[in-house]
């Protein structure tokens, strides 16, 4: 028996990016990833892509189905960030976006809404969104932080 989905279903999610065609040339992160290089990555239950020491990854929340199992709505945090070395603010808004169309076109047929974890009924682009964007010496740059809902039956 299966405490949350939680785990599994962050593990799948990242393999699933890795290897999504949707998502290529992403660096895509198993949480934090660090690098000061240009390019465009997703995080993985990151809320905050500047923080290396904590993120706050996922919710959920749990109520009995029936005597025996239960039901486990969640949400996973994710963090999509782009910069470029010019000044094209469009070019890093439209890559943010792009890699959570990427993840969200996952949770949707003809893939696996479960991403092949059991229990998992379905997931979800998530209902909220927040864009970051910045311009400095080293060019553009936005962040979209996101989530992905889920609900399973444990």
């Amino acid at each position: 028996m299966i405490v949350s989905a939680t785990p599994g279903l962050i593990d799948a999610m990242v393999s699933a990016a890795r290897a999504s065609s949707a998502l290529a040339g992403v660096t895509v992160y198993d949480g934090p990833g660090i690098s000061d290089d240009p390019g465009d990555f997703l995080m993985i239950g990151v809320d905050d892509p500047d923080e290396h020491r904590r993120t706050h990854a996922a919710e959920a929340s749990q109520t009995w189905a029936n005597r025996t199992d239960r039901d486990e709505s969640g949400d996973i945090t994710c963090a999509a960030v782009s910069s470029n070395g010019d000044a094209d603010q469009k070019a890093a808004r439209d890559a943010v976006y792009a890699m959570a169309r990427g993840l969200a076109d996952l949770c949707r047929p003809p893939n696996d809404p479960s991403f092949g974890v059991a229990g998992v009924l379905w997931t979800s682009y998530g209902t909220q969104s927040f864009l970051s964007q910045a311009q400095d010496s080293r060019g553009a740059g936005a962040q979209l932080i996101f989530t992905i809902h889920y609900r399973a039956r444990l």
